[in-house]
């Protein structure tokens, strides 16, 4: 039996760290396929420590994790004494509320954190930015405070009493033998609450998702906007070494637990050598903390313009694959300051933006988002004056139907929505319209877009085609909702999952066949896999989209946003803009600077004709937008999976099923071998 377990337990480690083994060997590949081993090289890291973004980012989450951890740890030492002093029942009912914040879902907490801040800054307060700094501090110290609490308790049970009455009878004053002698009892179990609650504040990225304002981002925050394409290899080298510094701190930890404990088996006092490290230790936190506060209160130059960009994940050339920094070059040229910082969908900026969760200065939402937030009042009229390069736009992108006047908005990009298949899988002939996103031939090997709007539009060209009627992805008629929710509903069991920016990796390692996207979003996937094809139903008619920059009302900076705006108005700084995001840009002069493949592709530029056929989204009114919303969640949300046949996979429940019983059978077989012993 001992034998058996030991096999097990080698397996589970096996099972748990060759993820990292991965990833470290990743970290020193000269090549960029983690699959094939091309060389041994220390470039990555050499990148890592020349990235300075990268570095500012990692600089934050340490930051937030020092200063969260030394809090933690002193209001959960103190909590921790105060609830050992309670009686038995009133410290057992105060120890069960102190796990609902390990328990509770970390997506129920952000949400209900940041519906916290958003009421007290913004609603008693009257701040214009409720989410900042202290905001996602406060958060932090919320989920470490319980793993300070619940690693000192145990010590302090453990601890003999008497030893601070004999302190206290001997001179010491109540506080003094806190801090002489249950201090010293009760350190290895501050410093192991210290380490969790480090660890937890570095790698947390739901809770900060939702408590993070524009101007302070982590960096488990940014790295969620890099799943639009490969992660680049100096992200393994950074995740590297974070493992091996969490990795340090565990077996340090460890190795003074031990240490604790051969103490209390030593009567010989403590070599003066192990104090004086201890003393050296404390002080560099202390130091390390001070300095960081110091940097995050005093650093920088106040007189600084700064200006806050929220746009889309990966949506702006960051200076990787030898593109221009858009904002490194905007910065250089006009010394304005840019925190840029990026959402997955135009309801989640809509959302954060209408609550008073964020201020920012620039925005870059989709066409019938603008429309909505003009209706609402939400953007400022711009000063066209500030955007000279606003000439540069072609005249059929200026006065849109969502902003007829054209006060509110400058295009920033604009594209289709089409389908992308993998030839090797996908026949030709299957190949003939939106039907085949609904074909059974394929099921289990579909990915449908997470989006109600664009999902009920693609319904409805469907639709429309099958009914010999014209399409109109902006109807009200609630007839017409409906009989899209209903093909949606009937789509369902053949989708293998609804996403947006998990289509990546998903398509370019072809474990899906079939999705509905962006266009300028499939182009980088087809650079990923050359295998995958763009196909656009023009006789069904497609959604032609726009994204325009804008100023949210209450901007504080809005000359710099507006000298923001300008700058990526020009003709060039458009031209390496696109290459990067591979969209299409509403200056026709911005293809003379993009690489040729982009600037001639139909993909990215459809002839004039087909144009015709798409049709754009307008602001449908509020009562028909949660009538949309509704109908979408009652047609496509399971939690069933998909297997190939198109029906409910039985296999995860199987597997699950399988652990379960296996796991009762060792516990039951170890139980009888107790008993015959």
């Amino acid at each position: 039996m001992k034998r058996a377990n030991r096999i097990l337990t080698i397996l589970i480690f096996i099972f748990l760290y060759i993820p990292m083994a991965v990833l470290i060997v990743a970290s020193f590949n000269s090549g960029k396929d983690i699959t094939q081993f091309e060389g041994f090289t220390w470039d990555q890291y050499a990148e890592l420590f020349r990235d300075e973004a990268l570095l500012s980012l990692l600089g934050n989450s340490v930051l937030i994790a020092l200063l969260s951890t030394a809090i933690s740890i002193g209001l959960g030492t103190m909590a921790a004494v105060g609830i050992h002093s309670l009686k038995p029942k009133m410290r057992s009912l105060v120890m069960s509320l102190t796990n609902i914040p390990m328990t509770n879902p970390d997506i129920v907490t952000g949400v209900s954190l940041s519906l916290l801040f958003v009421f007290v800054g913004s609603g008693l307060l009257g701040q214009r930015e409720s989410l900042n700094f202290w905001t996602l501090l406060i958060a932090h110290v919320t989920f470490g405070l319980p793993y300070v609490i619940l690693n000192v308790m145990p010590k302090l049970q453990q601890m003999d009493n008497s030893l601070t009455d004999a302190a206290m009878d001997l001179g010491c004053t109540p506080l003094q033998a806190f801090f002489k002698v249950t201090i010293h009892e009760i350190m290895p179990g501050i410093v192991a609450g210290g380490i969790m609650a480090f660890t937890m504040s570095l790698d947390d990225f739901v809770i900060s998702y939702f408590v993070t304002g524009s101007g302070f981002v982590t960096l488990p925050v940014e790295i969620y906007t890099y799943t639009k394409k490969p992660i680049p290899p100096k992200i393994y080298a950074m995740f590297t070494l974070l493992f091996l510094l969490i990795a340090v701190l565990m077996v340090g930890m460890n190795l003074m637990q031990l240490r604790a404990e051969k103490k209390k088996m030593d009567t010989r006092p403590t070599s003066k050598g192990w104090q004086i490290a201890k003393r050296c230790i404390a002080g560099v936190l202390a130091v390390a903390l001070v300095v960081g506060c110091g940097f995050l209160i005093f650093s920088g130059n106040r007189d600084q313009v700064v200006i806050n960009v929220y746009n889309w994940g990966m949506n702006i050339a960051d200076g990787t694959d030898e593109t221009l920094d858009i904002i490194a070059a905007f910065e250089e040229k006009t010394g304005i300051k840019v925190n840029y910082s990026t959402y997955e969908s135009n309801e989640v900026l809509y959302s954060k933006l209408k609550n008073g969760g964020i201020s920012v200065d620039v925005i870059i939402p989709s066409d019938y988002m603008i429309d909505r937030m003009i209706a609402e009042d939400m953007l400022e009229e711009l000063d066209f004056g500030n955007i000279p390069n606003f000439s540069y736009v072609d005249e059929q992108f200026k006065n849109p139907d969502y902003d007829p006047e054209n006060k509110y908005s400058v295009p920033y990009t604009w594209g289709t929505l089409g389908i992308l298949y993998n030839t090797k899988y996908v026949a030709e002939e299957d190949v003939t319209g939106w039907e085949l996103m609904w074909n059974e031939k394929y099921a289990g090997k579909i990915l449908m877009i997470d989006n109600s709007r664009d999902a009920f539009g693609i319904a409805e060209f469907l639709r429309a085609d099958m009914a010999g009627e014209e399409p109109d992805v902006n109807s009200t008629d609630p007839k017409k909702l409906q009989d899209c929710a209903d093909l949606l509903a009937q789509q369902r069991p053949l989708v293998q999952q609804y996403v947006m920016d998990q289509i990546y990796s998903t398509m370019e390692n072809e474990e899906a066949y079939i999705a509905a996207y962006y266009a300028g979003d499939c182009m980088l996937m087809m650079e990923e896999n050359p295998d995958l094809a763009y196909y656009l139903p023009e006789h069904q008619g497609f959604n032609l989209f726009t994204d325009a920059m804008c100023i949210p009302k209450g901007s504080q900076e809005k000359a710099a946003a507006e000298a923001f705006i300008n700058f990526l108005c020009d003709p060039e700084i458009s031209g390496a803009n696109m290459d990067y995001i591979c969209y299409a840009s509403p200056i026709s002069q911005a293809k003379e600077y993009m690489e040729d493949y982009l600037a001639e592709s139909e993909i990215v530029y459809p002839d004039a004709e087909v144009l015709e056929k798409g049709s754009a989204y307008a602001y449908l009114s509020e009562e028909t937008s949660r009538l949309v919303e509704s109908l979408y969640q009652k047609a496509t949300k399971t939690s069933e999976s998909v297997d190939s046949s198109g029906t409910p996979s039985a296999t995860p429940y199987i597997i699950i099923g399988v652990v379960f019983v296996g796991l009762a059978g060792v516990l039951m077989f170890t139980g009888k071998k107790r008993k015959k012993k």
